[in-house]
This record gives C-alpha cells, sequence and structure tokens, in this order.
C-alpha cells in the first residue's frame, strides 16, 4: 500500500527492492513481486509539497523519454497547482484535484508497465528509466539524504543530460529548449537550496553511479541514457545507455552554480579547437611538403590510400587531421562524406569530431593501436566481444537523412565504374574489358538481391586496420564509405584475409554481435544463418576492392603497375569465391 505519489506510480511497478551502500545509491537488493498493489490517492491530500512534487519529477522523466499524452498530461497538471486552504495556506502543502492525481497516476503506472512487460529486471529497454539518475543520485548524495527530493533530483539531472546531448550535437538547440521548458515547470518552484556542494563532490559520487562498467567507459567518460529530442531515446547496444565525456557534466555544473575546486577549474572549462583553425590545419595539409609539416607540428601516420592524414596537438589536445582527397569524393557524395564520422563520435562509437567539412575532418587523438588481420584469428574473446559490440553499436545507428539511398556497395561500385569508363586504356592486361566488368557486375548484384540480406546503418570499411583497441576497449574510424549497406558486407570484410580463417573465433563474433543487437538468447540455428549470409559477401569484398584498384592509376598514376598486380590479384580471389554467392 504506498503512501507517497512516487511511489505509487514509480516504486510499485518495479521489481526492484534495493538500499544504498558505501556512498552509492540503489547498489544492493533484490527483485521482488508483490502479490497485490492497493493504490488510494487520498493519501497524497497531506503530503507535503516536496513529497508531492518528488512524484510529479519523476512523471516529467517519463514526458521526456516516451512524449506525446505523458508530455501533455504533465504540462496540464502543473497548470493546476493550489495551495491546500485547509492546511491554513501555509503552503508547506500542496495538493491537486483528485482526478487530476488519477490522470497522471494512470500514466505513470502505463509508462512503466509497457515498458517493463518484456523487460521486467530493467537491463534493457526498462533502463531508459534510468534517463538523469546518473546526475541526480550524484547531486541527492552530495547534498545529503533527504535534502533534495528524489524526483526533483532527476529532473536536475535531465537537464545535465540535455546539455551534454547538445554539446555532443545529438539533440538540436530547438529540441533542448522544449526539453528544459518542460523540467523548468517544476523547477521554477524548487530551486537548489545553497550552499551548492562542490562541483568536486558531485563528480566524485557522479563517477561511481552504479551503472558504470555497463558501457565500458573509460576514465574521463560517463554514462546515462541520451535523447535526440523529447519522446526520442539514442538507442545504444549498452542497454540504452550512451556514454560521453565526463567534462560536460562539470561543465553543466558549473553553469548551475556548483562552486568549482580548483582541481577541477582547468577541466571543467577546456580550451577548445576552433573550426578556424580546423580549417588552417587542413589547408596546411593539402599544400605543404612533408618536410615543412614536420617543421609545423604534423606527425605523418599511416593512411590508406584516399587520404592524408596527420597528428598533432592544439591547445594541449592531441588530434588527427584527415585531409581527403578527390578519391574519396569518387566513392561517396561529398555531402555524405564525413556525416558517419560524426554521429559516430557522438554516441561514443568512434572518436569525437572537432570538425567535418569537404576538405576533410578533425578528430580527437585515441590512445592505443589498430588492429590486424590476425587479432581476429586468434580467438581473443574478450577484444572479439569489444569488436562485436562496436560494430552492432554502428549498425543500430539512425541514419543521416543525406545519407539515404542505394547500398553504399553498389553506389561506390556504380561510380568506380563510371570513372573506369573515362579511362578504357588504363585497364591492364589480363583483367576481362569493361562490358564483360559491367555484366559482371549487374549479375552480382541481381544474386545479391535473391538472398534478401539485411541492410543496416554500415560502416563500409570494416577492416582491422579500422578499429582502434586501447586497454580492452574498442572504437572505430574511417567511416567515409558510412550509409545504407549490408550488415554482411561489413562482418565479412572485418574477417577477410588471404591466411586460414579460425571459424571458431568467427561464430563467437557472429553469436556476441546477434546478442547485442537481437537480445542475449541467441540459437545456434541463428548464428548459423548469419555466417551463411555473411559469407556471401567474400566474392562482392574482393570484386569491390578489384574495381578500386582498376581506378586507382587515374589519381596515383607513379604506382600503376603496383595497382595493376594488385587488381589482378582481387579478380582472381572473386573467381574463387565467386560461387558462394551464385550458389
Amino acid at each position: 500500500v504506498p503512501t507517497t505519489f512516487l511511489s505509487m506510480h514509480d516504486v510499485v511497478t518495479s521489481l526492484k527492492t534495493s538500499i544504498c551502500y558505501d556512498g552509492r545509491k540503489n547498489n544492493i537488493g533484490s527483485f521482488y513481486a508483490p502479490m497485490k498493489i492497493l493504490i488510494d490517492v487520498g493519501f497524497c491530500r497531506t503530503l507535503p509539497r516536496f513529497e508531492l512534487f518528488s512524484g510529479v519529477g519523476e512523471l516529467a522523466k517519463n514526458a521526456a523519454i516516451l512524449g506525446g499524452k505523458h508530455a501533455e498530461g504533465f504540462v496540464k497538471a502543473m497548470s493546476k497547482e493550489s495551495v491546500n486552504g485547509a492546511s491554513g495556506g501555509s503552503g508547506e502543502e500542496f495538493v491537486m484535484e483528485d482526478e487530476t492525481l488519477v490522470g497522471l497516476l494512470r500514466l505513470g503506472v502505463e509508462a512503466k508497465m509497457s515498458v517493463l512487460l518484456s523487460d521486467a529486471y530493467e537491463k534493457t529497454s526498462g533502463m531508459i528509466f534510468e534517463y538523469g539518475h546518473t546526475v541526480s543520485h550524484a547531486i541527492e548524495k552530495a547534498y545529503g539524504d533527504g535534502t533534495i527530493p528524489h524526483g526533483l533530483g532527476v529532473v536536475y539531472g535531465m537537464l545535465s543530460s540535455s546539455f551534454a546531448a547538445e554539446q555532443l550535437g545529438i539533440m538540436s538547440q530547438v529540441d533542448r529548449k522544449e526539453h528544459d521548458d518542460l523540467c523548468w515547470l517544476l523547477l521554477d518552484r524548487w530551486p537548489l537550496p545553497e550552499p551548492k556542494p562542490s562541483m568536486e563532490k558531485v563528480m566524485g559520487l557522479a563517477m561511481r553511479d552504479s551503472k558504470r562498467g555497463i558501457t565500458m567507459e573509460a576514465e574521463d567518460e560517463i554514462s546515462d541514457v541520451l535523447l535526440y529530442k523529447m519522446g526520442h531515446v539514442v538507442p545504444t547496444p549498452t542497454s540504452n545507455l550512451s556514454k560521453f565525456p565526463s567534462r560536460l557534466v562539470a561543465e553543466w555544473l558549473a553553469t548551475m552554480g556548483f562552486p568549482i575546486t580548483s582541481s577541477l577549474s582547468e577541466a571543467a572549462v577546456p580550451m577548445t579547437v576552433t573550426a578556424a583553425e580546423c580549417e588552417a590545419m587542413l589547408r596546411a595539409m593539402s599544400c605543404s611538403s612533408d618536410a615543412e609539416l614536420r617543421n609545423n607540428g604534423f606527425e605523418q601516420l599511416t593512411a590508406g590510400f584516399a587520404n592524408r592524414v596527420c597528428a598533432l596537438e592544439k591547445h594541449g589536445q592531441p588530434v588527427v587531421a584527415k585531409r581527403y582527397t578527390d578519391l574519396v569524393f569518387l566513392r561517396s557524395s561529398p555531402e555524405a562524406v564525413g556525416a558517419l564520422d560524426v554521429l559516430a563520435g557522438r554516441t561514443g562509437i568512434g572518436p569525437r569530431v572537432l570538425y567535418s567539412g569537404h576538405q576533410g575532418v578533425v578528430m580527437e587523438r585515441l590512445p592505443g593501436r589498430t588492429l590486424e588481420e590476425a587479432d581476429m584469428h586468434c580467438n581473443n574473446k574478450p577484444l572479439l566481444e569489444a569488436v562485436a559490440q562496436a560494430l552492432a553499436a554502428v549498425h543500430q545507428l539512425p541514419l543521416p537523412a543525406i545519407c539515404d539511398g542505394e547500398p553504399m556497395l553498389w553506389r561506390t561500385v556504380d561510380k568506380m565504374i563510371e570513372a573506369l569508363a573515362c579511362r578504357p586504356e588504363l585497364m591492364p592486361n589480363g583483367m576481362p574489358g569493361l562490358g564483360p566488368l559491367l555484366v559482371e557486375v549487374r549479375t552480382a548484384k541481381a544474386a545479391l538481391a535473391k538472398h534478401g540480406p539485411q541492410l543496416v546503418s554500415g560502416h563500409g570499411d570494416f577492416k582491422p586496420s579500422n578499429v582502434m583497441e586501447h586497454d580492452g576497449r574498442v572504437k572505430l574510424i574511417d567511416f567515409e564509405l558510412g550509409g545504407p549497406n549490408y550488415r554482411g558486407f561489413d562482418l565479412y570484410k572485418v574477417f577477410r584475409t588471404a591466411r586460414p580463417q579460425s571459424e571458431a573465433s568467427m561464430v563467437y563474433f557472429i553469436r556476441k554481435y546477434l546478442a547485442f543487437t537481437e537480445g542475449e538468447a541467441v540459437s545456434d540455428e541463428e548464428v548459423s544463418k548469419l555466417m551463411a549470409e555473411m559469407r556471401l559477401f567474400e566474392p562482392l569484398t574482393w570484386l569491390e576492392a578489384c574495381i578500386f584498384f582498376l581506378i586507382l592509376p587515374q589519381f596515383k598514376p607513379e604506382g600503376a603497375a603496383e595497382w595493376a598486380d594488385l587488381a589482378k590479384d582481387r579478380w582472381a580471389k572473386y573467381q574463387v569465391s565467386r560461387a558462394k554467392l551464385f550458389s
């Protein structure tokens, strides 16, 4: 029998029964289902103001994550505040009409049950109800238990999360204003008491949140649910939690007037690299010699065929600048290049992008190493799982509208065939002519269509060298060919090798990938089915590579002989594996 407004719609709808221990919130407990729940709104008539507001705060959270009628009901209810005259008008009591309370309770119960019916233990989809809770728990504990009502703390935590989402480019300024306006309908009535605890104390608690570890955060990262806008949660394979730089929480705390200690002041408001500085880096890479770049602090990195890549420091921040060549735009449209890099950086899948434009992209420099082909075939299960999780996250990203269109595999092949048609005399001996090659491409495309492979938000060039690993954590780089594509293309390319493949590594990887995309319970049949789908793309990875090397002499004529040999090698591998697509 719940006796507070918060417990009536939020607590009793969850099976969690927990206590706080060692300065952390709700970190010890169990799951227990009651036999019956009896709710009487009459208990709310004499609740102190902060208790009723606490319950309303969790409804604000539901309004933000679900939108629609939950947002409408919250706004409508907040316009009906009245002071209970029977209590002498002290303002310490606060009532709503029974009809309003019942309506809000129905919305609250429906919100939780609609999700928890399929996730009773709040491990996957139910994690969305943790929105705002990372910073909320920290603020509540920093003030001392009982000072900040939990529901109100949650709404302050929501403001922190919307700040981070806007800074990351996930939430627009307009959508953040709509979100925050809803929060302030409640918070204007309950300002944080003074003096506020120090930023250092709040950050210390936030970095020990009970959810920590689910997203495998780095030491300078923190996690919470994030929104694109009200009613639209950012989906992730890590229980809908997104990790992001913890400095964004510190910056928000500073804007709210939490006192900044000397140890955090520099980290809280770091000096950022400007767009003008990024453009200057890219211009220098376009018109400077290797020696000039070295003299100006540029460190040339190992690069692919299509870009010039350098590392340097700016304002003490290690960055990587990638200058595009014309070869990039031959395979993708100028408008779409860089869009997936930005999105991957915003969601923590790749490095944070500081600048993206037609000249190139500038991003934070990641520690660690790039993988090699052998890494994917040595049955290193923790590494395979980390890579599978990262790829699953990419494949579940919502594609930017600018990337819409035909699958990138065929889009890039068609663009390269057009370029090849302009210089047919460059076709090396030992290769079929342009006409037969075009017929082969069309035949392969028709054969693949018969299998109906799944389309996702693809990386497009998912080879081991585009995977960065550091201390067991993985991030992905080089999304220039990202866009709508076949999941099997990415899955096979990361395992493609001229050496013997490890079947055990591939099966383990596929099982983990399915667990991150489809759910924990993965059958052997599902694994076998996706393995078969993946193998369809072996010949297509060789065919695409063959055509790429055929056009490369137009852009790097000094290596024409090498490119011809590589094209013929890839064509031979395509011929050997072709039957896997046409069987």
